[in-house]
Parts: C-alpha cells; sequence; structure tokens
C-alpha cells in the first residue's frame, strides 16, 4: 500500500449532507479494496484562482489514505464521470509533510549549519 493525497473540488452548491455522500463514495472503495482512510479534511467553500464551469467558488475535501496504486485510476474514472466534482488531484505522498511551524524551524537550522561562500570579482 502506498500513502495518498487527494484533494477534490465540489460544486459549491451542493448541500452539507450530499457533501458528506461524496465523501463516502470516495472513501467506501478506499476500505473495501483493504485500503485505510488516514485522514478527511474539510476545506470549505473557497475562492477559485479561474472560473470552472462558470463557478467561482468551490468546496474542497482532502483525503490522506493508504491504497493499493490500482485503485487511483479507478478512483480518477469515477472523478471524471461525476458532475458535482469541478476538480481532482491524487498525488503519491513521499513522506508525511511537516507542520508549517517545523518547516520554518528547519530552514533557519540548515541556514545556520551551511555557510555560503560568496566569491567575486
Amino acid at each position: 500500500m502506498k500513502l495518498y493525497e487527494t484533494t477534490v473540488v465540489y460544486d459549491p452548491g451542493l448541500e452539507e449532507t450530499r457533501i458528506n455522500e461524496e465523501v463516502e463514495r470516495v472513501t467506501q472503495p478506499i476500505g473495501q479494496a483493504g485500503g485505510e482512510v488516514m485522514e478527511v479534511q474539510r476545506w470549505g467553500k473557497r475562492k477559485l484562482a479561474y472560473l470552472i464551469r462558470k463557478r467561482r467558488d468551490g468546496t474542497y475535501i482532502h483525503i490522506k489514505h493508504k491504497s493499493p496504486p490500482s485503485l487511483i485510476a479507478e478512483m480518477d474514472r469515477r472523478f471524471r464521470l461525476n458532475e458535482s466534482v469541478l476538480r481532482h488531484l491524487t498525488v503519491l505522498a513521499t513522506k508525511e509533510s511537516p507542520r508549517p511551524a517545523e518547516e520554518g524551524a528547519k530552514a533557519a537550522e540548515g541556514a545556520a549549519e551551511s555557510p555560503v561562500a560568496v566569491t567575486g570579482p
């Protein structure tokens, strides 16, 4: 099993119960394929960078899951057939992503440890 992160942008006009059903449609096949849903984040309604199907907003859902690679193609097919989905993206997570505070602290440590030699004319 590999660790994946899937982000789905749904039509902003969907009611909360319908969004719950859509999330269940995504998470249920993961469990049936022997995978595991690690986390479901509901980012809520956000403004899109550009119009998609004449919509300015979208409802974002982010799912971290362990799944067999063969399931990803099936999920992609289902997203393309679902008219409520404006956009979707599934990426392979190479490792646990650090929190923003940890990331900044690591960058500061790295800068202090590795001096940069400046040469010039």
